[in-house]
């Protein structure tokens, strides 16, 4: 985790040095990592001022090291990682489910698996994090809402039911989340505003965006879905997915939409991973700072310890969801408009090898002809047919009939007058010449 203004990553004398940013304090002693000892996996840098040297970016990537960097509002700016194995199949199957039935097939895979990682945390994980216990009825009303959601959602026929559903799911959720008390001190509840107190719905915050949030949990909920962002790109470029081929998340110009799709069903186990670690450090007023229009940002040190501490337990589900989403598309069978051979080839043309055409006729006189792939079997028919059969004569004047009578004589407009106002200028420039 790079932050602090002035934040420089470079190489030197073959190892990668990563000197931190200051935040007033006076500079930190930089930090040199060899090829042969490179024990990090990815490179998180938050700093709002600083560089990285291409010789920086050809060590990370050599060294297969993603590098994300992050906005102070919890908002990724770039993601770059190393280039990993392709897989066109998988690929050209992703692009055409929009087109075929598959894509609703997928978006219910997609949803159920969401659907069932919220009744989970709901069931086990909100459970044994000391909900009030005051509060079980409407955990169990919850977790059946949501079920019934799950059943109907098999049951849809278009992207605005499964949204529909969707979005009838995440209120029966966070009716459930909205309202627990988290864990600040005695001393601190008295100087914090009171709605920092508990977990607030999500909603857009004061500038319309989703990351601009006015209470702490939602800022940490914020800078841990944007670290499951990164996770989720590492995850396509690994299975062979497209990033920008969504189904949930329609294609838009400026947005990867394939990748909030893989965030969904894991967005609940961030959820859980948030609140496992606000109850086991507790909250206080220095890990936030708070803008005069309301919006919460995280302390860098308050990041820096979220990133170490999840990030490495959100790459085990986000790899589990693109694996099983990747073998989903393997199952679809993509048509193909050219094939290597034919299906009533033998048994010995099914190993790739071309097979031989059959000779056929004479498309004018109708004998075999000689090779196989020939129309005609000699010049003469080859005449005869273009004269006889096609008469390109009559179809020529045809068509010329025809654009007369629509106003239209190739011989005054078009290509034709160009040439003849060429002819003109080269004629009149010969003249002045004489």
């Amino acid at each position: 985790m790079v932050d602090g203004y002035g934040a420089r990553i470079a190489v030197e004398r073959g190892h990668l040095v990563i000197e931190q940013g200051s935040f007033g304090e006076g500079k930190t002693t930089p930090t040199r990592i060899s090829r042969g000892r490179s024990t990090f996996s990815r490179l998180i840098v938050r700093s709002p001022a600083g560089m990285i040297s291409l010789d920086a970016l050809d060590w990370c990537n050599r060294m297969g090291t993603p590098i994300a960097i992050l906005g102070s509002d919890s908002r990724l700016i770039n993601c770059l990682v190393p280039d990993q194995s392709h897989d066109g199949p998988v690929k050209r199957a992703q692009a055409i489910t929009a087109m075929t039935d598959d894509a609703l097939r997928l978006g219910r895979w997609i949803l159920t698996r969401k659907l069932q990682s919220q009744a989970g945390a709901l069931g086990q994980d909100i459970r044994r994090l000391g909900f009030p216990s005051e509060r079980e009825g409407e955990v169990r009303q919850a977790i059946g809402e949501i079920q019934s959601a799950l059943d109907a959602v098999q049951f849809e026929t278009t992207l605005d039911g499964l949204l529909m559903r969707e979005g009838y799911a995440a209120r029966c959720y966070w009716s459930v989340l909205t309202g627990l008390p988290l864990p600040w001190p005695t001393w601190a509840a008295h100087r914090v505003p009171n709605h920092w107190l508990s977990v607030n719905p999500r909603f857009s915050g004061g500038r319309n965006q989703v990351r601009d949030a006015r209470d702490p949990f939602n800022a940490i909920l914020n800078y841990c879905y944007t670290l499951l962002e990164v996770e989720a790109r590492v995850a396509c470029e690994v299975c062979g997915l497209d990033p920008d081929l969504g189904i949930l998340h329609v294609d838009d110009r400026l947005r990867e939409s394939f990748v909030y799709d893989l965030m969904e069903p894991a967005r609940a186990v961030v959820d859980v991973l948030a609140l496992e670690f606000v109850n086991r450090i507790g909250l206080r007023p220095y890990m936030f700072h708070e803008l005069r229009d309301g919006i919460v940002r995280l302390d860098p040190d308050l990041a820096k310890e979220l990133t170490q501490m999840l990030m490495t337990r959100m790459r085990k589900p986000i790899m589990a969801e693109a694996t099983s989403f990747a073998a989903e598309l393997r199952r679809i069978k993509v048509p193909y408009r050219l094939s290597r051979f034919t299906r009533d080839a033998g048994p010995r043309y099914r190993k790739g090898r071309i097979p031989p055409s059959r000779p056929g006729f004479c498309e004018y006189c109708k004998k075999p002809v000689p090779k196989p792939g020939l129309k005609f079997c000699n010049r003469d028919c080859y005449l005869r047919h273009s004269v006889e059969v096609r008469q390109p004569i009559k179809l020529a004047q045809a068509r010329l009939a025809e654009l007369r009578a629509q106003g239209l004589s190739p011989g005054h407009g078009g290509q034709a007058a160009r040439k003849r106002g060429l002819k003109i200028a080269l004629s009149n420039r010969r003249r002045a010449s004489e």
